[in-house]
C-alpha cells in the first residue's frame, strides 16, 4: 500500500504564505491593500493573479499609476506586450513625468526595436529622477550604437549612481574600450575585479584589452 507523503516544511510554508496574503487584506476596502496582494503574486510567479488583484485596486482608486506600471509588468511577465503598453499609456496619462512609468515604457519600446521612443521615455524617467541607475545604463546601451561619446556619459552615471552594481561597471570600460579610451578601461575593470574578483566578463574583457597592444596599465 503506498501512503501520501506529507512535506513539513511545505505545509509550512503554504500555510505562512496563506496567512501572509490573508493580512495583506486585512483592509479589503482600500486600494493599496489589493496593490500589495497584486505586488506579493507577482513576486510568486504568478503574473495572472497579480493583474487580477491590480484590477480591484483599479476600480477602487483609477488613478493608482503604481498598480497600472506593476500590472504592465504582469503583462509583459505573460507576453501580453499590447496590454502592457496600454496599462503604461494610462499611467502617463495620468502622470505624464511618472519615473517608473516612462522607465518601464521605455524597456517595452527596446524590446518592440523602436530606439528612438526607447530613449525618449528612459530620458523622461532619467529627468524624473536623477537617482535612476537603470535608466542611465539602459540609454548609455541604446545611444552607443551612433553616439559613444554620450554612451561613455550614461554609463560613468550609472557606475557613480550605483558603484556596487558591477554591470554597471563593466559596460563603463566596454564602452570605454570601443570609444579608444584603453587605460580608463584598463583602470575600471581592474577597480572592478578588486571589488568583484570573480566577475568573468571582466576578466576576459581586460585580457581582449591586453591582446590590443601594451598599456601602461596592462603591460
Amino acid at each position: 500500500q503506498n501512503y501520501r507523503v506529507e512535506d513539513p516544511d511545505k505545509t509550512k510554508l503554504e500555510a505562512a504564505l496563506k496567512e501572509y496574503l490573508t493580512s495583506i487584506l486585512s483592509r479589503a476596502d482600500q486600494w493599496s491593500s489589493h496593490y500589495n496582494l497584486g505586488n506579493a503574486y507577482l513576486s510568486l510567479g504568478d503574473p495572472k493573479q497579480a493583474i487580477a488583484s491590480y484590477d480591484t485596486a483599479l476600480k477602487l482608486e483609477p488613478r493608482a499609476v503604481l498598480a497600472m506600471v506593476n500590472e504592465s509588468m504582469a503583462y509583459a511577465r505573460l507576453g501580453e506586450t499590447k496590454k502592457a503598453d496600454e496599462s503604461l499609456q494610462k499611467a502617463l496619462k495620468v502622470a505624464p513625468g511618472n519615473a517608473a512609468a516612462n522607465f518601464n515604457m521605455g524597456l517595452l519600446k527596446a524590446e518592440q526595436n523602436d530606439l528612438k521612443g526607447a530613449e525618449k521615455y528612459l530620458k523622461a524617467a532619467l529627468k524624473a529622477d536623477p537617482q535612476m541607475a537603470q535608466a542611465a545604463h539602459n540609454l548609455c546601451v541604446i545611444v552607443s550604437k551612433d553616439r559613444l561619446g554620450e554612451a561613455v556619459t550614461y554609463c560613468e552615471k550609472a557606475a557613480g549612481l550605483r558603484p556596487q552594481e558591477p554591470k554597471y561597471a563593466y559596460a563603463l570600460a566596454f564602452y570605454l574600450n570601443r570609444k579608444g579610451n584603453k587605460d580608463e578601461a584598463v583602470r575600471v575593470l581592474k577597480a572592478l575585479l578588486d571589488a568583484h574578483p570573480q566577475y568573468k566578463d571582466a576578466e576576459r574583457l581586460l585580457k581582449d584589452i591586453s591582446r590590443q597592444g601594451p598599456s601602461p596599465l596592462y603591460p
